[in-house]
This record gives structure tokens, sequence and C-alpha cells, in this order.
């Protein structure tokens, strides 16, 4: 009698064991659905969507909320679209992924010097190397910064997938100031070919379309950033699409590009810089330099500091051919 009734307890805890698994999957059900959703916005830069399911998660995610996906998708948005003291958000974070995420945000702002300190804190990896090429670039050095992030040594493959993609955009921006537009256009497909979605490919697209001339493109990606409203304004496009309005000749968008830049890291830098370029457009060569050494004495960085640079050798070359050719008149004339 002892022997058929421990068969049958057996049965009867399997039953409710079944019974429990099957209340709780119905009950975290919807969360795993919207932790999947969270995951896909993230994963195609869908900012807006990211936004709406955190916002869900909010509301209702409770004990959820805890999770580190949660979490990370938080401070992944606001490092997007900006936030408050994100600074001190990141810094309790001890990882090397949240540090290079604050390194980045100090790149962002222009802050090199806190960007540096950050790099310095963590371990030799091609993540840090990474930053180390993206800091020497942030300075002007384009060659140095080049060189950095095309060791053939590195494993760069190790990274993740969305650090692959700025070394990647970065080496495409060092080889158009370089003037090496085969690389450039390679390593701005291999960056699409990973992250598509990401907004960081159209930015650099445009510059891209600035740089050559290519004005009707350059349009299009404008306009398409534009209708991106979650993304922060930022200094090198309002400079670039300031330059491209001076070309458009439409003054609206150029007062709009220099009122933006007032309020932005390096602004002022920018605006000499925008201005110099409008001045040389006119003929003013001599306003133009001005505004241009203003711009470099200002602290301008990056692949702006080089364009910049490159337009005030060509003033001065224009210049002293001038003179040249004057003295050459006066003997003849003589």
């Amino acid at each position: 009698m002892l022997n058929r009734r421990r068969p049958n307890l057996r049965r009867r805890r399997k039953i409710t064991f079944l019974l429990a698994f099957l209340i709780i999957s119905i009950l975290i059900s919807p969360f795993v659905w919207r932790m999947n959703r969270l995951r896909q916005a993230e994963g195609v830069y869908d900012v807006p969507r990211v936004k709406e399911e955190l916002q869900w998660w909010e509301m209702h995610g409770g004990l959820f909320n805890k999770l580190e996906t949660i979490k990370d998708a938080a401070l992944w948005l606001e490092l997007n679209v900006g936030g408050e003291d994100l600074e001190s958000k990141l810094a309790i974070y001890q990882d090397e992924k949240h540090q290079f995420w604050l390194f980045l945000l100090n790149l962002q702002k222009g802050k090199l010097t806190e960007a540096q300190n950050v790099l310095t804190l963590l371990d030799k990896t091609p993540l840090t190397q990474l930053g180390q090429g993206l800091i020497t670039m942030a300075k002007g050095d384009i060659e140095e910064s080049s060189r950095i992030l095309a060791e053939a040594e590195t494993d760069w493959k190790t990274m993740p997938k969305h650090a692959q993609v700025l070394r990647h955009l970065t080496l495409a921006q060092a080889a158009l100031i370089m003037g090496d537009h085969q690389v450039t256009q390679t390593e701005l497909e291999a960056a699409q070919n990973l992250e598509p979605n990401n907004p960081a490919c159209l930015s650099v697209a445009f510059d891209i379309a600035i740089v050559e001339g290519q004005w009707a493109k350059a349009q299009e990606f404008s306009r398409i950033i534009m209708t991106q409203t979650w993304y922060p304004k930022n200094t090198m496009f309002e400079t670039k699409k300031g330059v491209l309005a001076i070309h458009e000749n439409n003054t609206q968008e150029l007062s709009d590009s220099l009122s933006a830049l007032k309020k932005l890291p390096q602004g002022d830098a920018c605006i000499n810089y925008v201005n110099g370029i409008n001045a040389l457009s006119r003929g003013q060569l001599q306003e133009g330099k001005s505004l241009l050494e203003r711009a470099l004495k200002s602290g301008l960085e990056g692949g702006l500091k080089a364009d910049a640079q490159k337009s005030l050798d060509q003033v001065i070359e224009r210049q002293n051919a001038d003179r040249v050719l004057r003295v050459i008149v006066v003997n003849n004339a003589e």
C-alpha cells in the first residue's frame, strides 16, 4: 500500500511543479516580450521606441527595473539624447564598458583632459587603443590617429560592435582629410555593414558629401538628420550645415547654424571657422584669413582643425601669388 502511494505523491509533485512553472511563465511573459522589444529597438537605434519601452518599464517593471539590461538601456538613451548628471551616473561604474561610455561623453563635450583621465584608468585593450585614436583625432593629429586605429596587430574584432563602427568611421574621416577617397568609402561601408541604422554613419556620410562638394547629397543627408528630432545638436553637424548653407546661399540656415553653435562645445571657434569660409566664398581673403586664424587659436579640434589649416594655407599661397604677380606687373611697367 505504501509503495503505491509514493508514485502518486511523485506524480502530484511533478504536476504541481509544472503548474507553478506554467503560472510563472504566464506572469513573466509580458516582461520577456517587452525586454525583447527594448533590445530590438536599441539594436537598430530606434531611439523613440527605446524611450517608449523604458517608460513602460518605469510604470510596470517593478523590481525588474533593477536588472542591468534596463539600467544600461536608460544610460544608452541618455548618452544618445543627452541627460542630466550623466557623468556622475556613469562614474559609479568601474567596468570597461561604462568607463568607455564616460570617456565618449567627455569627448563629445570637448573635455579632452577629462577624457584622457578616464582612458588612463582602463586596462590596455583594443577599446583603450580606440580611445587613444579618438583623442588624437580630436587634437587634430590626423595621421597619428589613422596609424593608431589601423594597427594590424590589434584584434579589433574583439571590441563591441558599436566600438568597431566608431573605429571605421574615424578611419573614414581621417582618410577623407588626407585625400584618400577610396579608403574613406571602404571604411564607411564597413561601418554601415556592421550597423546600417547607426546615426553616426549618416553623419559621416554627410561630412564626406560636404568635403567632396557633393552638394545635392549633402542636402539630402542634412534633411534626413534633421528629421531625427531626438538627435541632440552637435558641433560638427551644425558647422558642416553652416558650410552647406553658404554654398546654397541660404542665409536663414546659416543664421540658424551659427545660433546653434553658440550653445555648443567649441562653438566660438566653429563660428569663426564658418564665418571665415563665408568670407572666402565672397572673395574677402584677408577677412577670411583673420577669421580662420582666430578659429585655430580658439582651439578648433579634429577634422575641422585640419580643414581650417588647409584653407588658411591656400589663402596664404593665393596672397603670396598675388604679391608676386603685382611685382611682375610693376617691373614690366617700368
